[in-house]
C-alpha cells in the first residue's frame, strides 16, 4: 500500500461515548470525516484526547473495524496504543496493521517507571512480536501524563536496533527547545509536536507537523498555520491558539474540548468515562466566552 508521508496536521480525535460508556462508532466516523474534510492529513483515535486508556483493546479494535466497514480511509488513521499490558500492545499494533492504518502511536508502558534499558527491552519485544505486521511506530512522548520521557539516548538505541520501524515521535512536552533538538539530532524521524504554540517554529526548522487535540475545534486554522509557518497570519493564529489552549487546559483539557463539541456539534460529545467528570455549566460558559473573545466562529470552525 502507498501511504502519505508522516507530516501535516493530525487531529487527536475525541471519542463520542454513549450513556452506558460504549463507543459510538457512527458518531466517531462522522467526526473523523469532518476533521479530514477540514484539512487534517491524518486522524488519531484512542490517544490521550480520545480517552484511549479508558477502553479495552477489544473495544478499540472493534471500533477501528467498524470505522473501516463504514468506509473510512484507514490509511489516514494513526491509532493510539495506550496500555502497559504487553499482549494488548501487540494486539493493537497488529490490528492497526491488518486494518491498513498508517502508523501506530505507541505510549511506553507507564506503570513501573521503567529505565531506558527496560523501555528498550519493551520495544525490542514489541517489534519482534509484530515483525510480520510491520506498521510504522510513532513514539509517544508525554511525560506529564505517562511519567516516562523518551531520552535522546533511548531514541538512538531504538533507531539503531529497529531502523525504519521507528518512523516518528510525538513530543507533547510543549518544550520547543526539545522539539528543535529532536529535529536536528534525528533527521530520519518525523518529529511532531502536541502543542499548537510550538508548531510554526518546529515546522520552519524541518519538523513534520503536529498530533494534537485542538484540531477537534480549530483544524482549519492549524492547517493554515502548518502550511505557512512564517506567513503573515502565523503570529495572530498562535496568539489566539495560546489563549484557547490556556482556557482548555484550565478546564480539564479533553473534557473542555468535549464540552464545546457537545454545545456546538452534538450533545453526545459531552459524555466522558470516569474518573473524568463533565464540565459544569458555569465553567463551560466561561470557556465558550474565552473562545468567542478570540473571534472563534463555532459554526465555521475558525
Amino acid at each position: 500500500m502507498s501511504f502519505l508521508p508522516l507530516k501535516g496536521v493530525t487531529a487527536a480525535s475525541v471519542t463520542p461515548i454513549a450513556a452506558d460508556f460504549s463507543l459510538d462508532t457512527g458518531r466517531l466516523a462522522a467526526h473523523l470525516r469532518r476533521l479530514l474534510d477540514e484539512g487534517c492529513t491524518f486522524v488519531s483515535c484512542f490517544g490521550t484526547t480520545g480517552e484511549g486508556s479508558s477502553f479495552s483493546t477489544g473495544q478499540k479494535l472493534d471500533a477501528l473495524q467498524a470505522l473501516k466497514a463504514a468506509g473510512l480511509d484507514m490509511s489516514r488513521q494513526i491509532p493510539g496504543v495506550m496500555t502497559p499490558v504487553f499482549e494488548d500492545a501487540v494486539a493493537m499494533v497488529r490490528g492497526a496493521y491488518q486494518l491498513g492504518c498508517r502508523a501506530a502511536l505507541v505510549l511506553p508502558p507507564f506503570y513501573y517507571a521503567a529505565s531506558d534499558e527496560g523501555l528498550a527491552a519493551f520495544f525490542r519485544a514489541l517489534v519482534s512480536a509484530t515483525a510480520d505486521t510491520p506498521i510504522d511506530i510513532v513514539l509517544y512522548n508525554i511525560p506529564q501524563v505517562s511519567g516516562i520521557r523518551f531520552s535522546h539516548a533511548l531514541i538512538e538505541t531504538l533507531l539503531a536496533e529497529h531502523g525504519a520501524r521507528i518512523a516518528g515521535i510525538k513530543d507533547s512536552t510543549g518544550d520547543l527547545e526539545n522539539g528543535l533538538q529532536l529535529v536536528a539530532r534525528f533527521p530520519e524521524l518525523a518529529v511532531m509536536t502536541g502543542d499548537d504554540r510550538v508548531l510554526p517554529k518546529l515546522v520552519a526548522a524541518g519538523g513534520a507537523g503536529m498530533i494534537g487535540g485542538m484540531p477537534n475545534l480549530c483544524a482549519r486554522e492549524l492547517v493554515a498555520l502548518y502550511a505557512a509557518p512564517k506567513g503573515a497570519d502565523a503570529d495572530e493564529i498562535v496568539e489566539k491558539q495560546t489563549r484557547r489552549i490556556l482556557a482548555v487546559d484550565a478546564n480539564g483539557s479533553l473534557v473542555a474540548l468535549k464540552a464545546l463539541l457537545a454545545r456546538h456539534q452534538d450533545p453526545v460529545f459531552g459524555t466522558v468515562i470516569p474518573p473524568l467528570t463533565t464540565l459544569d455549566k458555569e465553567r463551560a460558559d466561561a470557556l465558550e466566552a474565552e473562545f468567542l473573545a478570540t473571534g472563534f466562529d463555532f459554526a465555521g470552525r475558525s
